[in-house]
């Protein structure tokens, strides 16, 4: 077993501290380099570690254009409570991929939010 596939088998078991370990060994040998720091960013998500999954997504960005990638993006800063950046994410996600109704929903509320603030 790979790297990457032993850090999989580790974050669907929710081990999610040693699938990031695992996950860290795989970029190292480039194994699914883009999707494991994709991943690794998941993982700290899980966590609750914004800070440390948006670097990591913007390393995945820059390795492949993805909506999921821009969506859990949008989510960091969201959770971050900076909506200027999610929204912006957020819309990049939806204008990879409009049929992603998560995004649409995500876009919609912090619309909202600036609607009643304003």
């Amino acid at each position: 077993m790979n790297y990457f596939d032993e850090a999989n088998s580790l974050y669907n078991k929710k081990q999610y501290k040693k699938a990031i370990d695992v996950y860290k060994k795989a970029i190292e040998i480039k194994d699914n380099k883009t999707a494991s720091l994709y991943n690794t960013a998941v993982c700290f998500i899980k966590l609750k570690d914004y800070e440390k999954a948006i670097p990591l997504l913007m390393l995945a960005i820059m390795e492949k254009q993805d909506s999921r990638y821009y969506f859990n993006l949008g989510y960091c800063y969201a959770m971050m409570k900076d909506s200027r950046k999610a929204l912006i994410y957020f819309n990049t996600a939806w204008a990879l991929d409009n049929t992603d109704l998560d995004c649409e929903k995500a876009i919609n509320i912090i619309i909202e939010k600036y609607t009643k603030d304003c």
